[in-house]
C-alpha cells in the first residue's frame, strides 16, 4: 500500500481483537504501528465519558444507564467497556488519535481530557454533527475537527449534501471530510484537492478498495484491518 496514506485503525484494530473500541483493540493498533486510533465517545447517565459505538445495549439507550449497568452487560458478553480517560491513558505517547462524538454537549469535557495527555498535532475530533466541529472550534480553534458524511440510506437531498459537502464544513469549520469510501469518487477527491480538504476515507477493509482508495490520492483509509495496510 501507499505509505504516503496515513492508516486509521477503526474502533482499534477492530477485526484482530475479540471486541471493538476495547483496550485489547486498541493496543493491537499500537502494535501495528498505524498512525492513528479511530473511536466513538458518549456519555452514560452518570456523566461519565466511555469508548463505546452503537447508541444501545441489551435494547436500552447508552444515555439512559449507569457506567457499571453497561459493563455488567458487556461482560456477559465477553468484553468490558472502557472509559475515555482509560484510553488516552493507553494510547498517549504511543498512536495519534481520530475521535468521533456521537452527541454534542460534551465537547469541552471531552477537549480538556484529550489535551490533558495529547498535543495538537496528535490528535482530531469529528462527528456527523456539524454541531459538533462548530462548537469545537468555537472552544479552541486549533483543534483539528472533521465532517463525517456517508449514512446509509439517506435520501437523495441528504445524498447530494453528502457529496457536495463544501458549505457544510465552512459552516462548521471542518478541517477534513471524511467520506463512506462509495462517495469517494475519483471527482470527489479531485474536487476536495483542489480545495485543499484532507480526505479521511471509512471504511475500507477489502484489499481492492485500499489500492484503490491510495490511488485516488486519499489522505488516510480507516480500516478495522491495519495490518493489511501496513
Amino acid at each position: 500500500m501507499n505509505r504516503e496514506t496515513m492508516v486509521i485503525a477503526h474502533r482499534g484494530a477492530s477485526a484482530l481483537a475479540p471486541h471493538e473500541n476495547t483496550l485489547e483493540a486498541f493496543q493491537i493498533a499500537i502494535d501495528l504501528k498505524a498512525d492513528m486510533a479511530e473511536f466513538d465517545v458518549r456519555k452514560t447517565s452518570d456523566n461519565i465519558l466511555i469508548v463505546f459505538h452503537d447508541g444501545t445495549i441489551d435494547g436500552r439507550k447508552i444515555g439512559d444507564m449507569t457506567y457499571n449497568r453497561i459493563n455488567d452487560i458487556a461482560s456477559k458478553e465477553g468484553y468490558r467497556v472502557p472509559t475515555l480517560d482509560e484510553v488516552l491513558k493507553l494510547c498517549s505517547g504511543k498512536i495519534c488519535l481520530d475521535i468521533e462524538l456521537k452527541e454534542s454537549g460534551y465537547e469541552r469535557r471531552v477537549i480538556d481530557l484529550v489535551k490533558g495527555r495529547f498535543g495538537y498535532g496528535e490528535f482530531s475530533i469529528k462527528s456527523f454533527k456539524d454541531k459538533v466541529s462548530y462548537n469545537v472550534k468555537a472552544i479552541d480553534p486549533r483543534i483539528k475537527t472533521g465532517l463525517l458524511v456517508g449514512k446509509k440510506k439517506a435520501k437523495l437531498g441528504v445524498r447530494l449534501n453528502e457529496y457536495f459537502p463544501e458549505r457544510r464544513m465552512r459552516r462548521c469549520k471542518a478541517d477534513f471530510i471524511s467520506p463512506n469510501y462509495l462517495l469517494c469518487t475519483k471527482e470527489f477527491v479531485k474536487r476536495m484537492k483542489r480545495k485543499h480538504i484532507p480526505v479521511y476515507v471509512w471504511t475500507v477493509n477489502d484489499p481492492h478498495w485500499m489500492r484503490r482508495m491510495c490511488r485516488l490520492g486519499v489522505d488516510a483509509v480507516i480500516t478495522d484491518r491495519p495490518d493489511i495496510m501496513r
